[in-house]
């Protein structure tokens, strides 16, 4: 039997803004390419992980031209040829096609597993097992396995999976009956009640043939754009066919626009201590804290304050009788929010668009 290592690839999802991390996160400098949890910069311990299954040989970057140097310089030890660089961000679906190329033209029947950069998990060698099980369904069996968290509340910030049968009992392998977005706090307790529910992940494994057949299913568009690019994989064209490509494809997660809609997804249950890394309160549970369990990066002066999260390396930052407050000193700006508003940092970001802020972004 042909072990499951022999064929899976990894594609690391990394050309994101990480807007939700302004204004230590930029247009230049990512939050992927950042050191946000305090222990090691994103993508390269998004590396790490999946080394110890996948050879550095099969691991694929997909990030866009502006952050591909940067990408280098944190992981030299890549293959030249696996850093995938768009010409720019186009959400999902494009920069997975666009791997799914890459992979099948250089291994055909090969298992993608799609990673996003900016995931922490904590238990490493189950994260693995359960990687593998994940693997091996998609080497046998035609379909899109995805790895659903069981809840530890009613989280508003995640998308939910509904899973309905369970096809493997051994392996703890379920079909999917739905997707739904993140809801408000009633329908996520309504989907913890259920007992079937389970928080999206973001990691999907699957045959990089399958997934570019599901694409020309769904999003034929894209699809026809992605042969293009194949027909001018090895010719001095690709460079030029990938640029047009990317003019002409809609712009659509790979979510929303394939595997939402596909008729052949599988779930398996996640028990390895996953954290979305998308919020400055998801990252500071990583930093240190005072007896006031203010978390802080650099030096907090506190009289009477609790709960806070401050980002500040470079000067102190003196609390006096708050509480539930983010505050990110850089540079050129300094960002004060209340902790549950958090979650819109990216509505700033947006305003300062439109006001032609390039300055600050």
């Amino acid at each position: 039997m042909k072990r499951t290592q022999d064929y899976l690839y990894a594609a690391i999802m990394a050309g994101g803004s990480g807007t939700r991390f302004w204004p230590r996160s930029r247009k230049d400098r990512p939050k992927q390419i950042l050191d946000i949890t305090g222990d090691e910069i994103l993508l390269k311990k998004a590396i790490q992980l999946i080394r110890p299954i996948i050879p550095i040989s099969r691991i694929k970057i997909v990030t866009t031209e502006s952050q591909a140097d940067a990408v280098k310089k944190i992981a030299p030890e890549l293959v030249a040829g696996n850093i995938l660089a768009e010409p720019f961000g186009k959400n999902t679906a494009p920069a997975i096609g666009l791997s799914a190329l890459f992979i099948e033209r250089e291994h055909p029947g090969a298992v993608m597993v799609i990673l996003p950069a900016d995931h922490y998990i904590q238990d490493e060698k189950r994260f693995h097992e359960q990687v593998m099980v994940g693997g091996r369904q998609a080497f046998e069996a035609d379909g899109i396995v995805t790895i659903g968290i069981t809840p530890r509340g009613p989280e508003t910030a995640y998308g939910y999976i509904e899973t309905d049968q369970l096809v493997d009992k051994k392996r703890s392998i379920y079909t999917v009956k739905s997707f739904h977005e993140k809801p408000d706090e009633e329908r996520a307790r309504d989907f913890i009640d259920h007992g079937n529910f389970f928080w999206n992940s973001g990691i999907f494994i699957v045959k990089a043939s399958y997934i570019l057949k599901e694409i020309a299913e769904y999003l034929p568009h894209n699809h026809e754009w992605l042969m293009r690019i194949e027909s001018c994989l090895d010719t001095d064209q690709k460079s030029e066919a990938i640029s047009k490509a990317y003019q002409n494809m809609e712009a659509v997660s790979i979510d929303y626009g394939v595997i939402e809609r596909s008729k052949h997804v599988f779930m398996i249950p996640g028990d390895f201590g996953w954290d979305d890394v998308g919020s400055w309160p998801s990252a500071a549970q990583y930093w240190p804290k005072d007896s006031d369990q203010n978390a802080f990066v650099g030096e907090v002066i506190n009289l009477d304050s609790s709960e806070c999260i401050v980002y500040s390396p470079k000067k102190p930052v003196a609390l006096l009788g708050v509480e539930d407050l983010v505050i990110v000193e850089e540079d050129d700006v300094l960002l004060v929010s209340k902790k549950q508003r958090a979650q819109e940092v990216k509505k700033m970001v947006d305003m300062l668009r439109s006001q032609h802020r390039d300055e600050l972004l």
